[in-house]
């Protein structure tokens, strides 16, 4: 049998209205975020608009329709807003000009349903993006989507997080059962930093939830979890299980510049490169 090969672009964070948010800090609310642990500097003058995020996400799109990946997957923090319709429509826009035969996913980010989801939230997320627990498939390979806000803070919506971990042990029984040679997950939040017994903070999935997680990727053998939300890119191993944390395609908060991934996958190997953008 043929050794067939899957190629992806994953991106994170291209959360529109960042920049201009960021622009108008003032000292307070730096110091609100350092007690979160997010360090923004930024020495650039007040912004209006969109105009950074625009010519960030335009250039990853172009540089995606170059790759021509048979997919790329939206790791959540679409928008800085949710409720603005100025950056959703501009971030559809812009995702209308990647090369119609490339398929485009999205994954449901904080900034999208909430640090903690509402009802009224998740409901207005399917309206905009479709359904945030999901799966497909790509040649030999599976592929499995979830909203990691849930995971997060379920206080609002107790209900989602049964339906989610519920959802995730039946499709890795089916990618299991028919033998795919990669089982991929995608979603927002990291399950840690640096260590799968570290505390909770703002940035990982609580440590309850994120146990059970494990647990299940490790039982099932997945070869990766892929993320975003730190901004910035972040590399662990638990098992055979690779953990990547892919930068922003907007606002960086660490030393890796704005950029996206390439990951290629074969029966036997996953590789990945992360390639800054230089708008």
């Amino acid at each position: 049998m043929k050794n067939k090969k899957v190629s992806f672009v994953q991106m994170a964070d291209p959360q529109f209205g960042m920049y201009s948010s960021v622009s108008k800090f003032s000292d307070a609310d730096k110091a609100e975020r350092r007690q979160r642990g997010i360090n923004i500097e930024y020495t650039g003058p007040v912004l209006e608009g969109l105009a950074k995020e625009t010519s960030l996400f335009t250039e990853a799109i172009e540089t995606a329709n170059k790759i021509n990946p048979d997919f790329v997957v939206i790791c959540g923090d679409m928008v800085h807003n949710s409720n603005s319709d100025e950056q959703f429509q501009e971030l559809i826009r812009i995702s209308r000009l990647l090369n119609e035969d490339i398929k485009l996913y999205w994954v449901a980010g904080n900034h999208d349903v909430g640090d903690k989801p509402t009802r009224a939230g998740l409901a207005q997320y399917k309206e905009q993006f479709g359904e945030y627990n999901y799966s497909f498939q790509e040649e030999n390979c599976y592929f499995i989507v979830l909203n990691s806000s849930i995971c997060y803070d379920p206080g609002s919506v107790p209900d989602e997080w049964d339906v989610l971990i519920s959802f995730l042990e039946k499709e890795l029984q089916i990618a299991a059962s028919a033998q795919q040679s990669h089982k991929i997950i995608f979603m927002h939040h990291p399950l840690f930093l640096n260590d799968p017994n570290e505390g909770d903070n703002y940035f990982v999935i609580p440590s309850a939830r994120r146990a059970k997680i494990i647990d299940l990727i490790t039982e099932y053998d997945v070869s990766g979890v892929f993320t975003g939300h730190l901004h910035r890119n972040n590399y662990q191993k638990i098992g055979n299980t690779e953990l990547v944390s892919t930068g922003p395609v907007g606002f960086p908060l660490g030393e890796d510049p704005s950029g996206i991934r390439h990951v290629q996958l074969d029966d036997n190997s996953l590789t990945h490169e992360y390639l800054g953008l230089t708008s």
